[in-house]
């Protein structure tokens, strides 16, 4: 995450948020936050989001996701906040959310994350 600028700005059981800045080295050709940038933030915040859950000394893994990006990742704040929606004892499924500067809603994210 250190290489989005990203970073932990809140952790509770079962959900995180995650913040960001609006980078040049983050662009896309149209000068939009390219969509890897926030799919690789909502992944990693659903993840964290399980971890919180997990026992002690559990890995998480990515088993899927799916993104549905809603507008163009304009702005000069980013936050991505998860939740974990079931969790279970090898699958656990979470939702993520991508907002641009608490007004704009970027994409929704569900997940499903692999206890190891």
């Amino acid at each position: 995450m250190a290489t989005l600028g990203a970073e932990i700005t809140a952790v509770e059981p079962g959900m995180v948020r995650i913040e960001y800045g609006h980078g040049e080295g983050l662009l896309q050709q149209h000068g939009f936050i390219h969509a890897g940038v926030g799919t690789s933030i909502l992944d990693s915040a659903c993840g964290y989001a399980e971890l919180s859950l997990a026992p002690a000394g559990a890995d998480v893994l990515t088993a899927e996701f799916k993104v549905n990006f809603l507008r163009p990742a304009k702005g000069e704040r980013f936050k991505a906040t998860s939740q974990v929606l079931k969790a279970g004892k090898m699958l656990t499924v979470c939702e993520g959310e991508l907002w641009a500067d608490e007004t704009s809603l970027i994409a929704k994210m569900q997940a499903t994350m692999s206890i190891l």
